[in-house]
C-alpha cells in the first residue's frame, strides 16, 4: 500500500507544473556599429580582439606577470571559492527535496494499573494490582514532501542561476585583474622612462651650469646666469623622487597582485624598459556582440533568471504541501533480547494550506517581484554602461594618437630651435634666457611624448576590458574544471 502511494505521488510530481514565471532571457537593442573607428585603417576579420590581448604587446615580463596573476591573485582565489560554494549550496537545494530516512530507536515505559476484577474483552480476568511494562522498538522513518507545485523545483533554478552568477562574477575579477596588472605596468614603465629622460637632461644642465660658473669667472657673463642655470637644474633635478616613488609603488602594488610580498618583484622590474605598445590594432567585435563578451552583463542575466525563479519559490507558498511519512521496525519487551515480539509499521500523510498567512505571503511574493524589477533595471544599466564604455575607449585612443603624432612633431621643432638658440647666444645675438627657455621647453616635449606614449597603452587595455576580453582565458576553464571535481 506505501509502494503504491509513493508511486502515485511521484507520478504527480513529475507531470505537475511550476508555480511562477517562465523566465524569458531579456532582448537588447544594440547599435549596429561603433560612432568611432579605432585607427583609420578598417576592421579586419581575419585579425579579431585576441582573447589573451595582453600577448599583443609583446613584452615577456608582462606575460610572466599575467600569468602569475591567473594562478595567485587572492581575489580570484576568493571568487573561485565562492564558484564552488554554489555548487555545494545547489546539492542543499536538491537534497532538500528528496526523501529521508532516519534510523530512529525509542524507550518507553507503560503503567497498567487493574482494579479488581476486571476483565478483558474475551471475558478473562485480571488480579489487582500494577503492572509496568516496557517497549523497545527499533527502525526506520522516512519522509517525503511532495513538490506537487514545482517551489522546489523552481529552488533548483534558482541555485543553478546563482551558480551561473558567481561564475560570472569571477570572470569579471579576472577581466579586472587583467587589466590592472596591465595598468600597473605600463605606468611602472612610464616613469622609468621618465627617469632616464630627467637624468638624460639633468646631466646636460648640470655641464651647461659648469660651463656658465666659467665664463662666469671669466668676465664674459654676469653671475645672474649661473643662477639661472643652477635653478633650471634644480627644478629638473626635482622631478626624480616624485618618480621614484611611483616606480616602487607600481611594483607593490603588482606584487600584492600577485599574492607576494611588495618588494617580491624588484629585482625583475626594477631595470628600465621600454613602455609596451601595439602597433596598428584593430578589433571587429560589434556592438551586438558585447552582450555576449561582457561577464558583467551576463552576471546581470543570470541575476534576473535568479530573482525570476524566487518569484516561483515564494508563490508556492499559497499552494497546499502534500507530506508522507512512513515508519517499519522491530519492538520488544527487553532490550537484551533479540528475537522481536513483533513487527512494527505505521504511515501518515498529511495536507496544509495556509489559510490566515496569505497577507504574509502575498508580501513576500511582491517582494520578489520588486527585486526581480530591481535586477532587470540593472541589467539595463550594465548594458548601457558597456556601451559607453567601449566608446570612450575609442574616442579617448583615437584622440591620444593625434595628440602622440603632435608631440612627435613638437619634439623636432624643440630640438632644432635649441641648436638655433645656442648658436645665437654664443655670436652673442640672444640671452641666455632663451637658451633655458628652449631648453626647458624639449624637456617638457619629451615629457609629454612618454607619458603620450603610456597612456595610448593604457587607452588600449581600457578598451580591452571594455569589450570583455580575457575571461575565456584557458587558465579559467582549467580551474573550473577543478572545483568541478
Amino acid at each position: 500500500m506505501i509502494k503504491k502511494i509513493i508511486y502515485l505521488a511521484m507520478g504527480i510530481a513529475l507531470g505537475s507544473c511550476s508555480v511562477g514565471p517562465n523566465y524569458t532571457a531579456p532582448s537588447t537593442v544594440a547599435p549596429k556599429q561603433w560612432s568611432v573607428p579605432l585607427n583609420k585603417t578598417p576592421l579586419k576579420a581575419e585579425n579579431p580582439l585576441a582573447e589573451e590581448w595582453w600577448t599583443r604587446f609583446h613584452d615577456p615580463i608582462l606575460n610572466r606577470l599575467i600569468t602569475d596573476a591567473l594562478a595567485q591573485n587572492l581575489d580570484l582565489k576568493q571568487a573561485l571559492l565562492r564558484v564552488k560554494d554554489a555548487r555545494i549550496q545547489r546539492w542543499i537545494t536538491i537534497t532538500a527535496g528528496l526523501p529521508s530516512l532516519t534510523a530512529k530507536g525509542s524507550e518507553t515505559q507503560r503503567l497498567n494499573n487493574f482494579p479488581t476484577g476486571s476483565q478483558t474483552t474475551s471475558g478473562s480476568s485480571f488480579g489487582a494490582g500494577n503492572q509496568v511494562m516496557n517497549i523497545f522498538q527499533m527502525g526506520f522513518d522516512a519522509q517525503w514532501e511532495l513538490d506537487i507545485f514545482g517551489g522546489e523545483r523552481r529552488a533548483i533554478e534558482a541555485a543553478n542561476a546563482n551558480i551561473d552568477s558567481e561564475i560570472e562574477n569571477s570572470r569579471q575579477i579576472l577581466v579586472t585583474l587583467l587589466a590592472e596588472v596591465a595598468r600597473n605596468y605600463i605606468q611602472l614603465r612610464n616613469y622609468q622612462q621618465l627617469t632616464l629622460i630627467t637624468q638624460k637632461n639633468l646631466a646636460s644642465q648640470r655641464e651647461t651650469v659648469q660651463l656658465t660658473k666659467i665664463r662666469q669667472q671669466a668676465g664674459f657673463v654676469s653671475f645672474l646666469e649661473v643662477a639661472q642655470a643652477e635653478s633650471q637644474a634644480k627644478n629638473t633635478e626635482a622631478f626624480l623622487p616624485n618618480y621614484d616613488t611611483t616606480i616602487k609603488q607600481s611594483i607593490h602594488s603588482l606584487s600584492i597582485l600577485l599574492n607576494k610580498e611588495p618588494n617580491a618583484l624588484a629585482s625583475l622590474l626594477s631595470p628600465s624598459s621600454k613602455i609596451p605598445s601595439v602597433n596598428n590594432p584593430t578589433i571587429n567585435t560589434l556592438p551586438s556582440e558585447l552582450l555576449l563578451r561582457r561577464s558583467d552583463i551576463r552576471l546581470a542575466e543570470r541575476l534576473i533568471a535568479k530573482a525570476s525563479a524566487n518569484i516561483g519559490v515564494a508563490t508556492a507558498d499559497l499552494y497546499p504541501r502534500f507530506n508522507l511519512a512512513a515508519f517499519i521496525g522491530l519492538q520488544n519487551s527487553r532490550i537484551t533480547d533479540f528475537t522481536p515480539i513483533s513487527k512494527s509499521w505505521s504511515s501518515a500523510n498529511s495536507v496544509s494550506l495556509p489559510i490566515f498567512n496569505w497577507g504574509k505571503i502575498n508580501a513576500n511574493i511582491k517582494s520578489k517581484k520588486l527585486q526581480h524589477d530591481l535586477v532587470f533595471i540593472d541589467y539595463e544599466k550594465a548594458v548601457l554602461t558597456a556601451f559607453k564604455e567601449v566608446e570612450d575607449a575609442l574616442i579617448a585612443y583615437r584622440n591620444e594618437q593625434e595628440r602622440n603624432q603632435a608631440l612627435v612633431a613638437a619634439i623636432e621643432s624643440s630640438q632644432l630651435a635649441l641648436e638655433m638658440a645656442n648658436e645665437r647666444y654664443h655670436k652673442g645675438l640672444t640671452m641666455f634666457l632663451d637658451v633655458l627657455q628652449t631648453q626647458e621647453s624639449l624637456y617638457q616635449a619629451q615629457r609629454n611624448l612618454v607619458d603620450s606614449q603610456a597612456q595610448l597603452a593604457v587607452d588600449l587595455v581600457v578598451l580591452y576590458k571594455a569589450l570583455g576580453g580575457g575571461w575565456q582565458n584557458q587558465s579559467l576553464v582549467n580551474k573550473e574544471t577543478l572545483l568541478k571535481s
